[in-house]
């Protein structure tokens, strides 16, 4: 016996609060990269970088993941 299919109802609901996920990750993602641009030395532009690059991976799996689930 297989899992019944989501509703439209609930896929929309589940849709609304990983694109308010997303956004907390962009806002999180606007903070680094604007802390990137005065960086003081290499080092600490490497960290933001991989920062930013670490952030912005795990949204855009995030929205992939989503994406599937919307067929």
């Amino acid at each position: 016996m297989g899992l019944a299919p989501m509703t439209e109802a609930t896929l929309l609901k589940m849709a609304g609060r990983a694109f308010a996920d997303v956004t907390g990750s962009l806002e999180d993602a606007t903070l680094v990269a604007a802390e990137g641009q005065a960086t003081p030395n290499l080092s600490s532009a490497r960290q933001s970088c991989d920062r930013l690059i670490a952030l912005l991976e795990t949204t855009l799996a995030r929205l992939q993941q989503l994406r599937r689930r919307l067929g």
